[in-house]
């Protein structure tokens, strides 16, 4: 920004890449330069990734803010989670790429000006401690289970590696009315009792409100589907929905306060996705198309050059 000379004294509006206008009664005269945007696909393709993890991490928000073991604040927790998804997602695309499958079988993304999106396999926390699998049925009602060890908290804790005192967090993205939603929901191994509870997991543990009648008043029960099929456990969170990813969370904190978690990266239900459903071949080609704009055009209504 540069003040003119006293000739130039009054000038406003552009004359060529120069701007003039009025401040302080100085005519002050600027060049205007357009920044470097150069729309490569390779470009278009780091867009859509990103776009992918910011709008999981909104949605997964309040269990990702904490959930990653030695970060200790939330903002920490946001650009580990960023980091760890985006390398992912990277590396998951390179080796689609360098093995000649391409991109059209890698999906859960949307181009960069569609409002729709999908959440991914979200890395959702890590840490150290034992990590507990866990499947969704597309073909029956998509819900989420784990394989039963056995019918009791013992049987569960020996399974998993779990300990009295432990959190168990459930977690599930559920598809409600064409939006998806988290759902959380906590058992606490009592270590009052030998085996976590005296309560038996079994169909029997909910209530008709959806409420496990656990003793532990810490328990946050937000179950509207938890029952013993088989040889699974099937589980629903919330109001309900399909799931179309889940995973579970172990928490444990030692004698001194500091929290440990469990590696848990969500299971996807690509079934359940529907409509948005778009392959990242075609998200990054959309967005690779989308017009650029020229933002030294005069005419606000005529600024997109019209390249595609």
């Amino acid at each position: 920004m540069a003040e003119m000379t006293k000739d130039m004294y009054g000038a406003v509006g552009r004359f060529g890449n120069k701007v003039f206008y009025q401040r302080g009664g100085k005519t002050i005269v600027r060049t205007i330069t357009k920044p470097k945007n150069p729309k490569t696909e390779a470009q278009s393709l780091q867009r859509v990734l990103l776009k992918a993890v910011n709008k999981t991490y909104s949605m997964l928000k309040g269990i990702c803010d904490h959930s990653f073991e030695d970060y200790d604040n939330s903002f920490d927790c946001m650009n580990k989670f960023k980091r760890v998804n985006l390398k992912y997602l990277r590396e998951h695309t390179a080796t689609l790429l360098e093995s000649g499958q391409g991109l059209d079988g890698f999906y859960q993304f949307a181009p960069l000006q569609s409002e729709k999106w999908t959440p991914f396999a979200a890395i959702i926390s890590e840490g150290h401690l034992p990590v507990v699998p866990v499947g969704i049925d597309a073909a029956g009602g998509h819900k989420a289970y784990v394989s039963s060890p056995g019918r009791t908290y013992a049987d569960f804790a020996t399974a998993w590696g779990v300990q009295r005192g432990d959190l168990v967090t459930f977690v599930t993205v559920q598809k409600r009315e064409g939006k998806y939603e988290t759902e959380i929901a906590r058992l606490v191994l009592n270590p009052s009792n030998a085996d976590g509870s005296g309560a038996p997991m079994s169909t029997e543990i909910v209530n008709s409100e959806g409420e496990f009648p656990c003793p532990d008043r810490m328990d946050q029960l937000n179950f509207s589907t938890f029952e013993f099929d088989t040889d699974h456990f099937n589980f629903v969170l919330g109001r309900g929905g399909d799931v179309v990813a889940a995973g579970i969370v172990i928490s444990r904190e030692d004698m001194s306060g500091k929290w440990f978690r469990s590696n848990c990266q969500l299971v996807l239900n690509k079934e359940a996705l529907g409509g948005d459903l778009c392959s990242l071949a075609k998200a990054v080609g959309d967005s690779y198309k989308t017009p650029q704009i020229d933002i030294e055009s005069e005419l606000y209504l005529d600024n997109a050059d019209g390249k595609i």
